[in-house]
């Protein structure tokens, strides 16, 4: 069976073409003559490849983007684009869109309530903050958003965040000095502070420095919210218009499940205090939850039994009526009962009626100013302090917020677009920061009530703030006689959803060892350090992952499946033959600093050749012909040893166990023995061990897997080349892909390598068939007469010791 291989390159057009057989066969097993041409991949993209445009200068580039902004059509799409609610609400069809969203939107409206309240108060902020996040930032996200279903306002994360920031500003200041310049700006201030302060300080001028009360402490904090609110706005547009949507990519959904659930930790540490009543400071960042309840215990015993009674009963109720009530019978209720809106009033009216804060000392959220915040600049004097806590909360809130807009599009089957989600959340960042908000994003809980009530688009959102702002404007201060407790109890219950994340790990630890680690990891570094240095260790080691992964892959020995043109792992599929003196490997990983002299040493180990090595047994044979000559010798000692184990070469002592065995051998036939004889007389002439002796004289690099290479990479391939051209081994690489090919044309590899390069695999393996041993002794000396004529007696001698050897049948079927 043969077949004519053609050989394509400049060197050789197709008129004028090298020809050579190798083993072939046509659908039949039949044999056949069949022209087959072999293409080098620099042939093949000269004679298929489109040529590439010359790229653009910058002045170009911006020109051809100012006139394609010009153009009318491209000016309808941007302006849509940027305005995403002139393309959803075309085609909204109000007879059968208008009623669910809203039902939909009154349905969140309710929940946002007390969920803005009580998050405002994790954030360490008066909850009237809650309300107006629940109106401010959704009417501009209505506007420039591009998901339908999300409900945005306070989240759970966020708040936490922003909390640690606010709660580190100290109890006191300068009344006539910093704290004026500070939060002579915001709306809530201008009033209630300025008259309180003495003649004194007024007239004169002088700086006196004394403890804030709770109300003018409140008022500070709500000033620092709003100038981070203002800065993390004006990073996410920023980030938007960069196009810088794909951040969330390197965050993994382990690491997502594994920061979110230490988050939760800490929210829930944080309202202990408020559940128990206690009176314990807010501590510091870095191993805050180790001294918070270091300090929980320590005051255990001035808990407030009235307050530790409210708590238990309203968080019993709550999940009673969530988990067993809302979700259990999801699919027969049209609208989930809002039971914390229930508790909230009901709370608020036995507290007010039963004068809980001066009866039994139970904490009430206080006063709730009625109407909506005057807009305000917030101040820009302390941004330096919390550029870094900015980066990150913007990054967090816009991975929550977009990772649950692509749930739901999916869900939908529409689109997204991650830069413009980043440019509405901004935008409604700016927005909202002068009206005292801070930082916003997507809620899990009400999202989800929002799909689930049937909303449709935004506008349900529009109806949810519209219940708000009547709550902002005549309701507020209803709500003034609320203990915080029942808050708390309302959060506490919340993160049900984010500790049952925990029993994720099993199945982590199941499909992937390496996931399971970054959610323990994360998870771990985010309770016991805290939020934000825990998600950049997190992401750290998801990183060092990714190199672990990548230095832990190994190459693989590859051999072609009969009757296929594939080449694979021959330890993994059957039916695989090798070709005599043609080693062919595969790597399943890019190849680049990290891992390229792991790259070289399982190369050299899985050959079976060591350059450096080799060259110490060819110097004393004396010639690569007679390396190569020993190292068939050891194929055949192999392949004898392996068809007759009780030869008389390199045969273990016989013991009482192999007696039998060793009785029965001696009836072998004499021919058998004679053939011993042969062997072992031609085993005698190896000079080395067999470890030091590889046949192989090509070497195939199968590089399809190999997604790119960097500079590093290019020199190791390189090494590789050149160590083995030393020991008469010519190396191939096969399945080069294009962005490979590019990194090694700048290099320089291209150009001295090209003709080593082929178009895959079987092409590759095809040409070093036909090169066969080829002439590549660049060590053979000079011999003598004398030395060939001995050369040639003992390649006389092997000839016909193979000979002998196949005709009796003792041989793997494969040619030497």
């Amino acid at each position: 069976m043969s077949c004519n291989v053609i050989i394509g390159d400049e060197n050789f057009p197709s008129s004028e073409s090298k020809e050579t057989k190798i083993p072939n066969g046509d659908a039949n097993g039949q044999n056949s003559n069949v022209k087959q041409r072999l293409y080098r991949t620099s042939s093949f993209r000269k004679e298929y490849m489109q040529e590439e445009p010359e790229p653009l200068t910058c002045l170009q580039s911006c020109k051809k983007h100012a006139s394609d902004l010009c153009c009318g059509t491209n000016k309808k799409k941007t302006f849509q684009k940027l305005l995403p609610l002139l393309r959803i609400y075309r085609k909204y069809k109000v007879k059968s869109d208008l009623p669910n969203d809203v039902i939909s939107g009154v349905t969140v409206g309710i929940m946002q309530l007390p969920q803005g309240m009580a998050y405002a108060m994790l954030a360490d902020l008066p909850p009237v903050v809650g309300l107006y996040m629940a109106f401010f930032p959704v009417i501009i996200y209505f506007i420039f958003g591009t998901s339908r279903q999300i409900s945005m306002g306070t989240v759970a994360v966020v708040s936490l965040m922003i909390g640690s920031v606010v709660s580190n500003i100290a109890d006191t200041t300068s009344i006539s000095g910093a704290f004026n310049s500070d939060m002579g700006n915001n709306s809530l201030l201008n009033g209630s502070f300025m008259d309180n302060m003495t003649t004194t300080e007024a007239t004169t001028g002088i700086p006196t420095i004394r403890k804030l009360t709770d109300h003018e402490m409140g008022l500070k904090k709500i000033a620092l919210a709003s100038s981070i609110c203002f800065l993390v706005g004006v990073i996410q547009i920023v980030f938007g218009f960069l196009r810088f949507g794909f951040v969330t990519t390197y965050m993994s959904d382990p690491l997502v499940s594994g920061f979110t659930t230490g988050a939760a930790v800490h929210v829930f540490t944080s309202q202990v205090k408020y559940i128990f009543g206690l009176k314990i400071p807010r501590f510091g960042n870095m191993f805050q939850i180790i001294f918070t309840y270091k300090a929980i215990i320590t005051n255990i015993t001035s808990l407030n039994p009235v307050t530790v009674i409210i708590s238990a009963i309203c968080i019993v109720i709550l999940y009673i009526v969530k988990v067993q009530i809302n979700q259990r019978f999801k699919s027969k209720l049209k609208i989930p009962v809002p039971i914390e809106l229930i508790v909230v009033i009901i709370g608020t009216v036995i507290s007010h009626f039963f004068h809980f804060e001066d009866n039994y000392k139970v904490k009430i959220v206080g006063e709730i100013p009625a109407g909506l915040p005057t807009p305000a600049l917030p101040s820009f004097s302390s941004y330096g302090t919390y550029f870094s806590d900015a980066i990150i909360i913007a990054v967090v809130a816009f991975a929550q917020s977009v990772s649950l807009a692509a749930l739901m599009a999916k869900k939908h089957m529409y689109t997204i677009d991650a830069n413009q989600e980043f440019i509405a959340y901004g935008i409604g960042n700016v927005f909202g920061s002068f009206f005292s908000c801070y930082p916003f994003a997507a809620s899990v809980s009400r999202s989800s009530v929002q799909d689930s009530a049937g909303g449709r688009t935004q506008i349900a959102s529009l109806f949810s703030a519209s219940l708000v702002l009547i709550v902002i404007i005549v309701i507020g201060p209803l709500f003034e006689s609320l203990p915080n407790c029942v808050l708390s109890s309302i959060i506490v219950v919340a993160l049900r959803s984010m500790f049952l994340q925990v029993f994720e790990l099993k199945h982590l630890w199941k499909v992937s060892k390496y996931d399971c680690m970054i959610w323990i990891v994360t998870f771990s570094c985010v309770v016991l350090i805290y939020v934000d240095l825990g998600l950049w260790i997190g992401l750290i080691f998801s990183f060092l992952t990714v190199v672990i992964r990548s230095q832990r892959t190994k190459v693989a020995s590859l051999q072609k499946i009969s009757s296929l043109d594939v080449f694979a792992d021959d330890s993994k599929y059957i039916k695989t033959t090798n070709v005599p003196g043609i080693r062919v490997i595969g790597f399943n990983s890019p190849l680049y600093y990290a891992n390229g002299d792991i790259f070289v040493k399982q190369v050299f180990q899985l050959v079976g050749i060591k350059p450096e090595r080799a060259r110490k047994v060819i110097k004393r044979l004396g010639s690569i012909s007679e390396y190569r000559r020993q190292s068939q010798l050891t194929i055949v000692a192999g392949s004898y040893m392996h068809n007759n184990p009780f030869s008389s070469y390199d045969c273990p002592t016989p013991t009482s166990k192999t007696h039998k065995s060793l009785s029965e051998s001696n009836s072998v036939s004499s021919a058998n023995s004679e053939t011993d004889k042969r062997v072992s007389s031609a085993i005698s002439t190896l000079s080395y061990k067999r470890a030091d002796l590889t046949y192989c004289h090509h070497l195939v690099i199968d590089c399809s897997s190999m997604c790119f290479v960097d500079t590093v990479g290019s020199k190791v391939l390189k090494q590789v080349i050149e160590e083995y051209k030393t020991v008469g081994v010519v190396v191939f690489l096969a399945a080069v892909r294009e962005d490979v090919w590019q990194t090694l044309i700048a290099t320089g590899f291209i150009e001295k390598y090209e003709k080593n390069i082929y178009l895959s695999v079987h092409d590759a393996v095809a040409a070093a068939t036909a090169e066969g041993e080829g002439d590549n002794d660049p060590l053979q000396p000079k011999k003598s007469y004398k030395d060939k004529k001995k050369m040639s007696a003992i390649q006389e001698d092997l000839d016909m010791e193979l000979e002998v050897l196949s005709s009796d049948d003792c041989l793997i079927d494969h040619e030497v």
